[in-house]
């Protein structure tokens, strides 16, 4: 099932924009981890009350390591039951090998 999620804020920027729409694969609750996610993928998840759009730094057996690409929010430790799905995308800056590296020479590069 996909899902459309309205963005906010502007820690993902300038590959995801406050107001856009993103495309969610939603991850199925009966589903075993990893759920096919991997490092540089984007994920939708659910985080002290909000609702948070970053990306796969690592993946372990009780979650996922996100961080946003601005480097302005720490990177912290989601569990599986607050990932909601994988943003679905062709641009291959949003996911994979490639995602991941342009996250982190972008968040390199802002603390320069």
């Amino acid at each position: 099932m996909v899902k459309a999620v309205k963005l906010e804020g502007s820690s993902m920027c300038p590959l995801f924009r406050a107001g856009d729409i993103a495309l969610v694969s939603l991850t199925p609750c009966a589903a075993v981890p990893p759920f096919g996610l991997a490092p540089g993928d984007c994920v939708v998840y659910r985080y002290e009350g909000r609702r948070l759009l970053h990306r796969v730094l690592a993946v372990d057996g009780f979650g996922l390591l996100v961080a946003d690409d601005s480097g302005r929010i720490a990177a912290h430790h989601v569990a599986w039951q607050d990932i909601e799905g994988r943003v679905l995308s062709r641009n291959p800056l949003k996911k994979g090998f490639t995602g991941l590296l342009y996250s982190n020479l972008k968040r390199t590069l802002s603390f320069a």
